[in-house]
């Protein structure tokens, strides 16, 4: 009898100092360092899930160190990464859909807007999501960023000024380099700055942030104040299948619920940092100039047409027979998420992450993400 007792007293004893149990970190992978809306974006991400799931899972950000952004598409399915930031744009053989929600960056021009349409659109498109599934990937949304703007070495504002220039850009911002009459080159973004200062490429198109983020306002002088079109494809949140099936459901909803606020961050942000540089552009590197007339009438003629190519684009050289009908469907969700946008404060990023909630992520069935 005593013998039991001790050992009924160990067992509780061994019980009442087992310590508790382990909180899971994950390895987000986001391809540069540096500060900003993306960053800070994917550090409230990280946040939303360790609050929401009482610490139980906890996201460690490695900011240009793990994996940069063309490495992460295949780091998420080989499990080197538990999440990360995929661009879309790398990989166009394997993400069609995504790419041609990209190439319609022309849509609209506000990125608060273009951004609830653009989730809406991918998160209620089988297609779109069994593209990431087979890459080994859960896909949470995707960021909307912009306007994009073009800044130079020179100084470029007229039609003339185009010709014979080569410029980074892809996508919609190729396409608006070969309206105006540039030669459009493909880069990956870590390569700009090389590239402009050994004057392989005479400027590039993107976000006036990356000006700091990229310290490309070291080797460019000059921007030039016409926005472009608004960039799509900032798949921020994606997520390994291999960790998504050892997840609690509880971590699951944590990460699609914190997407909406994430993003929110992320694309009100783009747009504030882009009103200052327009504003003061000195402290960063470049002195904006102001397009002449026939940059701005071709600049809209090739918006108001820029539609019709990226349907005959993508169904032609890009095999996606129902491009027509995405496309329709996706101007549809732009004119819908432009009135939704008018009853929220679009410089609040709470507000618009709310908002992104409820009409979007709230919606969506973990199980329905593969």
């Amino acid at each position: 009898m005593k013998l039991l007792k001790l050992t009924t007293l160990a067992a509780i004893t061994a019980f009442t100092l087992a310590p508790a149990a382990q909180a899971e970190t994950l390895r987000h992978a986001i391809g540069a360092a540096g500060d900003g809306g993306l960053m800070d974006g994917t550090n409230a991400w990280a946040d939303y899930i360790k609050e929401k799931t009482d610490g139980e899972t906890d996201v460690k950000v490695y900011a240009g160190s793990l994996l940069n952004f063309t490495e992460t598409f295949t780091g998420l399915r080989d499990g080197i990464a538990d999440s990360g930031f995929v661009v879309p744009a790398y990989h166009r053989a394997e993400l069609p859909y995504a790419n041609l929600l990209s190439d319609m960056g022309t849509a609209g021009v506000d990125p608060v807007a273009m951004a609830g349409a653009a989730n809406e659109f991918m998160l209620t498109c089988a297609s779109c999501l069994a593209e990431f599934n087979d890459a080994g990937q859960i896909f949470l949304g995707n960021t909307v960023t912009g306007p994009y703007y073009m800044y130079s070495q020179t100084p470029i504002k007229s039609l003339a000024d185009f010709q014979g220039k080569k410029i980074r850009g892809f996508g919609p911002f190729g396409r608006w380099l070969d309206a105006m009459g540039a030669t459009a080159v493909s880069l990956g973004s870590t390569d700009i700055y090389e590239s402009m200062s050994q004057g392989h490429i005479d400027g590039n198109v993107h976000t006036l942030e990356t000006l700091d983020l990229l310290s490309t306002g070291e080797v460019a002088d000059y921007a030039l104040n016409q926005p472009v079109a608004v960039f799509i494809g900032n798949s921020m949140f994606n997520v390994s299948q291999m960790t998504w099936g050892t997840l609690s459901d509880k971590a699951k909803r944590a990460m699609i619920d914190g997407a909406a606020f994430g993003h929110a961050i992320a694309t009100v942000d783009s747009v504030r940092q882009a009103k200052d540089i327009i504003a003061d552009s000195a402290p960063h590197g470049v002195e904006m100039l102001e397009p002449d007339a026939d940059v701005k009438e071709k600049s809209e003629a090739f918006r108001s047409s820029d539609m019709e190519n990226v349907v005959t684009l993508n169904r032609d050289t890009y095999n996606i027979s129902d491009a027509p009908e995405q496309a329709e469907r996706f101007q549809a969700l732009v004119a819908k998420w432009e009135e939704l946008v008018k009853t929220v404060d679009v410089s609040d990023p709470k507000a618009v992450g709310e908002l992104y909630l409820r009409e979007v992520f709230s919606k969506i069935d973990p199980a329905s993400l593969g």
